[in-house]
């Protein structure tokens, strides 16, 4: 239930009032038990109740023309909806309570009719036909505390110079005057005459609404008594005047109701007469009114002028001291909320209506309404609401703010500015408003909130931060296009239950998937403890598109565990089999290229590094004739020669451990060493094979003569034992068929011819510098 929804949905405040009289006079007996009937008047069809003191007779829709007599016990008297042409006269004379409703016979009352019923104290006219109320029949009536003369069109207002001179004396304090004008009669101005004679009165509650009022006089609310306290001037015609701004000389009026201004009305016949008396003279006064107003609203501009920010003028409003609940809904007025300032000084002001408007703007920032609790904005065709328009509400419980078209302007709160000042709320209906999603932060300092309505939008998700709401009991998400929860809101929805806490999540009429991807949260509404309701109507849809009902929520999880462990299983087989299978083939690949791969690593990142890569050209010199590639074990034998080679042939050879640059990857020094060299010559023996790096220097050789030499033969290899051959991999043995190769003589006599080839083949490739 939405404790929010604003009591007075009636358009005829009056007539809720007068039905709840009805009720306490004709069942007023039955709120304290029943007695036994008995005869009280001569109509044996009268239905008569004695409880104490208290003696009822009902003789209510008989179609009675004339009033039966009663006995003189009788003390409250039910004749609504009989053909009384009169009010009796033969009435008892301890009379209290009198209801003569719906006589439509009933044209006047002369002033002598109640004059023997000096005890009445409640008496109801509403709803005949009166066209005239004779000034002294109620003179003597000192006792009326309750008069309803309600929905008597032809009387007019005027007849209130009439009634009110005769209460002027008495104890009355609900006077109910709705519609004493004619639905489509000239518009009126409350006279100050028709209430001058209730300023010493203890009057609590007016109601005169429906009556075509536009304007009052300025100095009716000042006279009024300051006992009144509920004010009902809704469905009437009320235009801006002086009057609005001297409210607050209704020092005692807590409730205030202006509603259904200007409502449109639905009648079967307007062929009725209208007792519209003085005609011309109204006309003539409501002109007079309304340059008054022109002239006044020119003085209001000054006062703006007077009252202006840096975000332009402002408007003060001028509220009764003391006022606790306005009434100001469906009424046709079109505008923006702009700033307004409340003069409400006693923080009294509690309830503010607002629904059902065209307020299409919510800007403010409304002050001096920090005591607010229930704010009422709903349908008011709202598009846009400022980040300062809640500032200094910050007193507010409940608020309702659905049924606007605030979507655009709340999904673009992504910092929360907008509520960020509604700290003491509890309840919020957002319901309406066509949101598609929220963000994060939007409810960030709603720290007491405990009822979140976001009913009847488009929200798709719900990723909202919950976890410092520890109040929060309720979220209704029902008919909009969520198909399932986060995890992170399910943690602390989880939370929130774990501390024996009630917690309703509504999520009727959204479509919730029934797909292994939402397992989890179809578990999860099945274990935990959140209440779902109307669970059983929820739609499930499936992958295909069908759906069903979760009417039997344990067998639709039970089954869609069976399926989904099946598809599973074969994910998981079918990925680990796809994994295999690629992984082994990448690594043949990399086996098979690893050579290649490395050096066009080597090649790249020499292009890209200290060591600038120089294209190939004709004429391009190298750095040295040969880089000399042996293993550690057969230094000696490379030392030995170096003399000959280097001083006596005038050679330049690369050595690693002489010629590689220190602090720099071996790999590295040994891909330079091989592209700055005109040959590479292998020194191969036992330990060159067994040689990481040999073998390494080898093959980067070979890709040197594949990439960059276009083919060129760069290897020069030499065997110094025969038997090495033997014992060679076969990529070597392939570069003995492929390159040519020396071996080096058993006998010393040849060694120096051996040299000499060595140096000629060199000499036959180099270009001195």
């Amino acid at each position: 239930m939405r404790i929010i929804k604003t009591p007075f949905q009636m358009r005829d405040f009056g007539q809720d009032m007068q039905s709840l009289m009805l009720i306490l006079i004709c069942n007023f007996a039955f709120l304290y038990g029943h007695d036994k009937q008995f005869n009280c008047s001569t109509e044996r069809n009268c239905l008569c109740i004695r409880r104490g003191k208290i003696v009822l007779a009902d003789c209510s829709r008989l179609n009675l023309k004339r009033s039966p007599n009663f006995t003189n016990d009788v003390t409250r008297i039910d004749l609504g909806y009989n053909l009384l042409e009169d009010i009796p006269s033969n009435l008892p004379f301890r009379l209290t309570h009198l209801n003569v409703t719906k006589n439509l016979p009933l044209k006047r009352i002369r002033k002598d009719t109640l004059r023997e019923n000096l005890h009445l104290q409640h008496l109801v006219l509403s709803y005949c036909n009166l066209k005239e109320i004779e000034r002294g029949t109620f003179e003597q009536n000192g006792q009326l505390e309750h008069l309803d003369l309600s929905n008597n069109p032809e009387l007019t207002l005027s007849v209130m110079t009439n009634i009110t001179f005769d209460l002027q004396n008495s104890k009355i304090k609900t006077l109910l005057l709705d519609k004493l004008h004619c639905t489509y009669g000239v518009t009126n101005i409350f006279r100050y005459e028709y209430t001058k004679y209730l300023s010493k009165t203890n009057l609590k509650t007016l109601s005169l609404a429906s009556n075509r009022i536009s304007f009052f006089e300025n100095q009716i609310f000042k006279h009024l008594p300051d006992s009144l306290e509920v004010l009902n001037v809704g469905d009437n015609t009320l235009s801006f005047g002086i009057y609005l701004f001297l409210l607050h000389e209704l020092k005692g009026l807590k409730i205030l109701n202006a509603s259904f201004q200007d409502s449109f009305h639905l009648q079967d016949t307007i062929m009725y007469n209208c007792n519209d008396s003085g005609y011309r003279q109204q006309c003539l006064n409501i002109d007079h009114e309304i340059n008054t107003t022109v002239s006044y609203g020119n003085l209001w501009n000054v006062e703006n002028s007077h009252h202006s920010t840096s975000s332009g003028a402002y408007i003060i409003v001028y509220l009764p001291p003391n006022i606790e609940k306005i009434y100001f809904h469906d009424n046709m007025f079109k505008m923006e909320l702009h700033r307004y300032d409340f003069n409400v000084t006693n923080r009294k002001l509690t309830h503010l209506f607002l629904q059902n408007n065209i307020f299409y703007k919510f800007i403010g920032p409304l002050k001096g309404l920090q005591s607010v609790q229930y704010l009422d904005l709903s349908n008011n065709l709202c598009t846009d609401i400022s980040p300062t328009f809640f500032v200094e509400l910050n007193g507010i419980l409940y608020l309702n703010v659905s049924q606007n078209l605030l979507g655009s302007s709340l999904q673009n709160d992504y910092n929360g500015d907008i509520f960020q000042n509604l700290t003491a709320l509890k309840v919020l209906d957002l319901s309406e408003n066509r949101l598609r999603n929220l963000p994060r932060k939007i409810f960030r300092n709603m720290c007491c909130l405990s009822v979140l309505y976001l009913n009847n939008n488009a929200l798709e998700t719900f990723i909202v931060e919950l976890s410092h709401m520890n109040n929060l009991s309720k979220v209704d998400l029902s008919n909009n296009q969520i198909s399932t929860i986060g995890a992170s809101v399910r943690s602390i929805v989880s939370k929130m239950v774990g501390k024996n806490r009630h917690f309703e999540f509504n999520l009727l009429q959204n479509p919730i998937h029934c797909t292994c991807e939402n397992l989890d949260f179809l578990e999860w509404m099945l274990k935990s403890k959140v209440i779902f309701p109307k669970l059983s109507e929820y739609k499930c849809v499936f992958a295909n598109a069908s759906d069903t009902t979760l009417q039997d929520l344990a067998k639709t999880v039970k089954n869609m565990r069976v399926t989904c462990d099946t598809y599973l299983t074969l994910i998981v087989i079918t990925t680990l089999v796809l994994f295999t299978v690629l992984t082994i083939i990448t690594t043949a690949i990399l086996n098979r290229y690893r050579w290649r791969l490395r050096y066009l690593f080597y090649l790249a990142k020499r292009r890209y590094t200290e060591v600038q890569y120089v294209s190939k050209e004709a004429d391009k010199l190298f750095r040295y004739d040969a880089f000399i590639s042996y293993a550690e074990e057969d230094k000696k034998f490379i030392f030995s020669k170096l003399d000959y080679l280097e001083k006596e042939k005038h050679l330049r050879l690369c050595l690693h451990s002489r010629d590689f640059i220190p602090g720099t990857d071996i790999a590295d020094n040994i891909a330079n060493a091989i592209h700055n060299s005109r040959r590479t010559m292998c020194v191969l023996t036992c330990d060159f094979l067994k040689s990481y790096w040999c073998m390494y220097e080898l093959n980067m050789a070979r890709m040197e003569s594949i990439y960059s030499r276009d083919g060129e033969s760069v290897i020069l290899i030499i065997i110094l034992k025969k038997n090495v051959v033997k014992s060679a991999p076969l990529k070597i043995i392939d570069l003995f068929e492929s390159q040519s190769y020396l071996e080096y003589p058993e006998n010393e006599s040849e060694v120096t011819a051996f040299w000499t080839k060595i140096c000629d083949t060199l000499y036959s490739t180099s270009v001195r510098r």
